[in-house]
């Protein structure tokens, strides 16, 4: 059964550009304005806690179009949960992390499990704000083109993750696309690129944030997916992010 990386989610960039010894004031301010044109600090601080969204889609990654189902929970930056209905659910509870199926559970151990905490962090920057704390360290970037617009770009470099591309529009500093290498255990130790296009941008809660995406491994499109619901304020079940026995 097919495995989707954190849904819209598992996005962590390689990068060549050295780490900025000192602050890069424009990156940070570029931020600051994607942070504004998202809603604002306190609106997108909301989704810290107990969250609940579904999205559907499309999956391509094994050769054939299979669409899917998923239910995902959080409460950053610890509590991560994604269910991908009939196939597997992926949980993740501060530094551990497990994947239950039909086969039963598998907890993560070494670089999986390394690899899935990080893709956690890279989860929680996209909400944008944690990107001005540390110990995230920001550098800017040529934009690229992204849908016919004009993007600013930023680096965000963590030491539990790999770099991160952001690149966001030049008029209304929404996040449009970010780039990122992964480790896939179906495609061997080699990282492949990841390129995530976000579109939709609808307020949750006062937070704007993509409701579409197009996920792409190596120049192949892997995931198309739209959120259908999202819920601030959520009860989460405590149980679900338990390890099992």
């Amino acid at each position: 059964m097919f495995r989707i990386t954190l849904g819209l989610l598992a996005l962590c960039a390689a990068s060549t550009a050295p780490h900025a010894a000192e602050k890069d004031a424009a990156a940070e301010e570029t931020v600051r304005r994607a942070i504004q044109a998202a809603g604002g600090q306190r609106a997108l601080a909301r989704m810290k806690g107990p969250t609940m969204w579904m999205d559907r889609g499309t999956f391509y990654g094994m050769g054939e179009a299979v669409s899917f189902v998923g239910q995902y929970a959080t409460k950053w930056p610890h509590w991560y949960r994604q269910e991908i209905e009939g196939a597997y659910t992926m949980t993740v509870n501060g530094e551990q992390a497990w994947r239950s199926d039909a086969n039963g559970v598998q907890k993560l151990a070494g670089e999986p499990l390394k690899e899935r905490l990080g893709q956690v962090h890279v989860a929680w920057s996209q909400r944008l704000f944690p990107l001005l704390e540390k110990p995230w360290r920001l550098s800017s970037l040529a934009g690229v083109e992204v849908a016919g617009h004009a993007t600013f770009g930023i680096q965000a470099s963590h030491p539990d993750c790999r770099d991160l591309r952001f690149y966001f529009d030049k008029q209304s500093y929404l996040l449009l696309k970010l780039e990122t290498k992964v480790v896939l255990p179906e495609h061997g130790p080699d990282p492949v690129t990841s390129e995530s296009y976000f579109s939709g941008h609808k307020s949750f809660g006062g937070g704007k944030v993509p409701s579409k995406l197009r996920l792409f491994y190596d120049k192949k499109l892997i995931v198309e997916s739209e959120t259908v619901d999202y819920k601030l304020g959520a009860t989460l079940d405590p149980q679900h992010f338990v390890v099992p026995e």
